[in-house]
């Protein structure tokens, strides 16, 4: 509106002084409209102050606001600091809430801002109920190890950042928490070593009532089984026991050296009075089976244990190393503290408080696993963790070798155990201090000969030997329970089961983790299960005939040819070639009974081929003067059939060939490396020959002039038949016999009255017998 006046005032200004008008009358309206318009002004002034006087200050307020809001927003972080703190710590994000506290320490210690100096007391107090939860973190063994990692590297920090203690009248102190889990011993720990080196040592605390817990928990649960029994009831329910824990004991070494034999001697059992035997001997099994539960429970203990031990190490290891760098940059009070208390390093807390507990949780696996040695010149007795105070009786239970079923359990835990243990023995050798390390070395003057020595090796060697001896174990059962079966299936059904200790070797393979430290065992169960077969063999053929015989020998050569080459080169593969007698010992005992009892069989043929010559015809004397035509036509019939003791002697070699044919075929035998065949036919062949010169020899002075050229020419028809069987020696023989009938005779072979036709005539009418023969 103030515009539009001014321009229309403007325009009647122009108009009039373009107008007819005289000067005077233009001035004086200039001057009027000039005094209107300065009232005009003057008017729009006081309106716009009176109107404007609230937009202004309204405007002040604003900026005043917005420079308010911009101080607030740069402080916003600082202020929300205490309930970003605690919205975090009851989030469990300790790392977040150091973070958040560091914003805090912007503030000055100085700063007059009341609001400022609030928000840092409650930082602080925040700050020390997350340092208090992190203290308590340290010593809590359910806490996972990567929590404590970081747990340990939040609590540096935040000593790092020397957190203010709390107002005297405060009641939020560590003393009086009631939550809080310490005692007076681990506030002095925590509060006077580094978070990694105080976490290392309580949990090692904890670690090592773990382990007591354990043993006592074993011991517990024996003395609970001994009494829910009635063991300490009666003085006759204790001798029960001591029977009873001896018998168990008896059969468990028993199978464990070997000597299954004895077994049955060994076992006496007395019943209780009073109570059910099976409820009294249920017990023994009871402990035994504890024993197993308490294995398996320590190597738990370790592999939980150990590798959460080593992580804390090195990070306390680690801790040593920067600190050792910026050794003059932390706070005064751990500074001099440490000074005067010479801290331990993480290495010396491994040596005095880690070792001797691993040792104790060895030793306890080892004797509840083991009971004992194997019974060898080397076994040490084993400590015992427990049970001192038991009565004898119990003790020896104790003691005793697990049966193979619980062994194999206990032998795979302490497989297990070694592995653990050798890892943490690797991991605690990064541990061991530097000896450029000259702070370690001022303040471990007094460990200083120990400082350079893995506490844990030593403990490595002595699970590695528990498990040695309990896979020596091991195989020692296998092998005897593999002999028991394949000494009953040879002695009942004749039969070398080489395929089972094939699979017994198979199997050990499978399951032993150190087979060339137990390549003795291994060797001499080899030998007892062959001999175990050797020893059944011969009880089957021992009440049986010669087929039996012969089965025995066929299922011993294809053994050598057979099943033994299978397990002489898995127990190669599986030692390493260490056992390098196992094959000449198989061999040998195999070999031997084949022996044995092949030249059985060859003996019981010779002596059956010979008692078939028999000479009866030659005592027939050649008196033509007193002799009537019936007789010569008697003996002339006989010559003309085909003499019947050569017929009895042919046939018992054809016996004997169908004999070992089918129980042998065309095996070989390993000692001469012709076959079973021909030793036989040559046994047979030499002693139809010797038994017909013997049977010449012992008559040649009853054979008369004309019978000596038939037996020489009968004696030839034999020697032709089975040339290529008989032996030089029987040659020979027949050779000097044939002499013999033709010195007595007067004439050579051949020149008698009948000459070849004797000969041939036998040929002829032996014709069978020499086709038979001929096949061979």
């Amino acid at each position: 509106g103030l515009f539009l006046q001014c321009a229309d005032g403007i325009d009647l200004y122009d108009d009039q002084v373009n107008g007819p008008s005289s000067q005077e009358l233009n001035s004086k309206l200039v001057k009027d409209q000039l005094s209107k318009l300065d009232q005009l002004s003057n008017s729009c002034v006081h309106q716009a102050k009176k109107n404007f006087t609230s937009l202004l200050d309204n405007t002040n307020e604003v900026r005043k606001t917005q420079s308010a809001l911009a101080v607030l927003h740069r402080i916003g972080p600082i202020l929300q600091a205490p309930t970003l703190m605690r919205q975090h710590l009851e989030a469990g994000k300790f790392t977040a809430a150091v973070k958040a506290y560091r914003r805090v320490l912007l503030i000055d210690d100085d700063c007059n801002v009341e609001l400022l100096k609030s928000v840092k007391a409650k930082a602080a107090e925040a700050a020390r109920d997350a340092q208090r939860d992190l203290e308590k973190a340290l010593g809590d063994p359910s806490v996972p190890v990567s929590t404590l990692l970081d747990a340990i590297r939040d609590l540096g920090e935040l000593n790092e950042l020397e957190v203010p203690p709390a107002p005297k009248n405060s009641k939020a102190t560590v003393s009086s928490d009631p939550e809080s889990a310490y005692t007076g011993i681990d506030i002095d720990i925590v509060r006077n070593n580094p978070p990694a080196l105080a976490c290392l040592i309580l949990q090692s605390n904890h670690f090592t009532k773990m382990v007591d817990t354990a043993i006592e928990k074993a011991e517990t649960t024996t003395k609970s089984l001994c009494s829910d029994s009635g063991l300490e009831a009666s003085t006759a329910g204790n001798k029960t026991s001591d029977t009873d824990s001896q018998t168990i004991e008896n059969d468990s070494v028993s199978k464990a050296s070997g000597n299954s034999d004895q077994q049955s001697s060994q076992r006496q059992q007395t019943q209780p009075p009073g109570k059910n035997s099976k409820d009294r001997k249920r017990w023994r099994y009871d402990v035994l089976d504890s024993r197993v539960v308490a294995t398996v429970h320590s190597v738990n203990v370790a592999r939980t244990w150990l590798p959460r031990l080593v992580r804390i190490g090195v990070a306390a290891r680690e801790a040593e190393g920067k600190e050792a760098k910026r050794f003059d940059k932390r706070r005064v009070p751990y500074k001099s503290d440490r000074l005067e208390m010479k801290t331990l390093s993480a290495f010396e807390v491994y040596a005095d408080n880690i070792s001797p507990t691993v040792a104790r949780l060895v030793e306890h696996a080892t004797f509840c696993a083991l009971g004992c040695g194997n019974g060898g010149d080397t076994d040490e007795d084993l400590p015992m963790s427990f049970g001192q105070n038991l009565l004898d009786s119990i003790q020896a239970l104790l003691r005793a070798p697990l049966p193979p079923a619980l062994s194999a359990k206990c032998t795979a835990e302490l497989a297990d155990l070694v592995d653990i243990v050798y890892k943490g023995a690797a991991s605690a050798g990064t541990l061991r201090p530097n000896e450029n390390d000259t702070e370690s070395s001022s303040r471990t003057s007094s460990r200083k000969e120990l400082s350079f020595e893995n506490p844990l090796e030593t403990f490595v060697a002595m699970a590695e030997n528990a498990v040695v001896t309990a896979e020596r174990r091991t195989c020692i059962y296998a092998f005897d329970a593999c002999s028991r079966t394949c000494s009953v299936r040879a002695s009942n059904s004749g039969v070398f089961d080489g395929e089972s200790l094939l699979l017994c070797v198979q199997k050990l393979s499978e399951e032993l983790t150190r087979p060339q430290e137990c390549s003795n065992e291994i060797e001499r169960g080899c030998q007892l299960v062959v001999r175990r077969c050797c020893e059944g063999l011969a009880n089957y053929v021992r009440e049986r005939g010669v087929s039996a015989r012969l089965r025995a020998v066929a299922e011993c050569a294809n053994a050598l040819s057979g099943s033994m080459l299978d397990v002489i080169r898995d127990v190669a593969y599986l030692t390493s070639g260490q056992c390098e007698a196992v094959e000449e010992l198989l061999s040998d005992d195999i070999e031997s009974l084949e022996g044995t009892l092949f030249d059985e069989f060859l003996e019981g043929v010779s002596r059956s081929v010979t008692s078939c010559v028999k000479l009866g015809w030659v005592d027939l004397e050649d008196n033509e003067g007193e002799a009537d035509m019936a007789e010569k036509a008697e003996v002339k019939s006989q010559q003309a059939v085909f003499p019947s003791y050569l017929s009895a002697s042919l046939l018992a070699i054809v016996r004997c060939r169908a004999q070992v044919e089918k129980a042998l075929g065309d095996s070989i035998r390993r000692a001469q490396g012709v076959t079973y065949q021909f030793l036989a036919l040559g046994t047979a062949a030499d002693g139809v020959v010797n038994g017909i010169c013997n049977e010449v020899n012992k008559k040649m002075h009853k054979i008369g002039p004309k019978q000596v050229d038939r037996l020489a020419a009968e004696l030839h028809f034999m020697i032709n038949t089975l040339k290529i069987h008989l032996s030089e020696e029987a040659l020979s023989t027949a050779d000097l016999c044939r002499e013999e009938l033709c010195a007595k005779a007067g004439h050579r072979i051949g020149e008698g009255p009948d000459g070849l036709g004797t000969v041939e005539n036998l040929e002829r009418l032996g014709r069978v017998y020499v086709l038979c023969l001929a096949e061979l």
